[in-house]
């Protein structure tokens, strides 16, 4: 079975030209039966974190239809989780599952492995019934997160309501802000909210890596969750046994002075040709990777990798009225170079924002 995943690397970005599109790249498709037969490997991938967090949600609000599927967004959510499980590399992650609707271990943090994780999905509640009980859920994981070792992603799938078990008690996004600065962790907020209070559950960012996404962004752009655990190392090509299909186009990358964020005018011109592509093509996006060199923390040059793919993103939509859904934003920091720290040049070529098409 073909997926989903697309390879967000250096060697896989868009050449715009005077103008025109060209130098259409066929790129891989990672397939489950390329993991399994070994030709997708660690050195290829680079971890983004060393453990991995649901908290799931199994509320009523869960039952409203996803589009035209003839499905409900719980039932969606579920079937994307199995289906990703069936090809997610094990890089020595840990795993945990838990529902928050009301509180229940259904994986217990522990080493992850594909088929007790695929039994652990399994048996989650087969309709969505319950109430949301996620200001106990976010308190609950404190003590979970105490007892882990490296930087851990947590993934929420919310619809943004509520129910709180008691007057003066804290609110999810105050919750969330603590554990932000208590432990190393990104939250990935994956929202349903469809009304103001909702939306307005998880606008804080509790730090530079964490995001709220919106379930529709993250159930149809699948690469929204892989690059929350891994990437592919910059200076890798991945062979996979699959045939190749024609799904990005590559360009240069957009590089920027030292502890900069400012676009130069070659920068803001091929810009304008993305945004104006992005504009034909309504179906595609554009993924964007920030990263840097390596002189300063790596929470500095997070926030600062960040800011740049932001400054991107702000240019095309103010500037040309562009969809921010088309818009895909990952920051790397320091964490993946493609040239060497130790010289000027090499540093200069960190300094990057690369961008990849797809959806085309």
């Amino acid at each position: 079975m073909k997926i989903q995943f697309t390879k967000l690397a250096a060697i896989t970005f868009l050449v715009l030209v005077s103008g025109m599109i060209s130098n259409i790249w066929a790129f891989e498709i990672i397939t489950q039966d390329d993991i399994r037969q070994g030709l997708i490997i660690n050195v290829d991938l680079v971890k983004t974190a060393d453990n991995a967090i649901i908290l799931f949600n199994s509320s009523s609000s869960m039952n409203k239809p996803y589009k035209n599927t003839g499905m409900t967004r719980y039932e969606i959510a579920k079937k994307v989780l199995m289906e990703r499980n069936e090809y997610f590399p094990d890089l020595g992650y840990n795993f945990g599952l838990y529902l928050y609707t009301p509180w229940k271990a259904v994986y217990p943090v522990q080493k992850y492995d594909r088929n007790k994780f695929f039994q652990a999905l399994e048996s989650l509640p087969k309709k969505a019934t319950k109430a949301t009980f996620l200001t106990d859920g976010l308190k609950r994981l404190d003590s979970i997160l105490a007892t882990l070792e490296g930087k851990t992603s947590v993934f929420i799938y919310t619809d943004g309501s509520d129910t709180n078990k008691g007057g003066g008690m804290k609110k999810p996004a105050e919750i969330a802000a603590e554990l932000a600065k208590k432990y190393d962790i990104c939250f990935y907020i994956i929202s349903t909210a469809d009304d103001y209070y909702s939306n307005d559950l998880f606008t804080k960012k509790f730090n530079f890596c964490s995001r709220v996404i919106g379930f529709n962004d993250f159930i149809e752009r699948p690469i929204y969750n892989s690059e929350a655990l891994f990437t592919v190392k910059a200076t890798k090509d991945i062979i996979t046994i699959t045939d190749k299909k024609v799904v990005g186009i590559k360009t240069k990358n957009f590089l920027f002075d030292f502890d900069k964020t400012d676009l130069s005018q070659d920068a803001k011109d091929r810009l304008e040709i993305l945004a104006a592509f992005l504009k034909e093509n309504p179906t595609s996006y554009a993924a964007l990777a920030g990263h840097t060199d390596s002189l300063g923390s790596e929470e500095y040059n997070l926030g600062l990798s960040r800011k740049r793919v932001e400054r991107i993103t702000d240019y095309i939509v103010e500037n040309f009225n562009t969809d921010a859904s088309q818009i895909v934003m990952f920051w790397f920091g320091k964490l993946n170079p493609i040239a060497d720290n130790a010289t000027l040049e090499g540093r200069r070529e960190n300094r990057r924002v690369e961008i990849l098409v797809g959806g085309i």
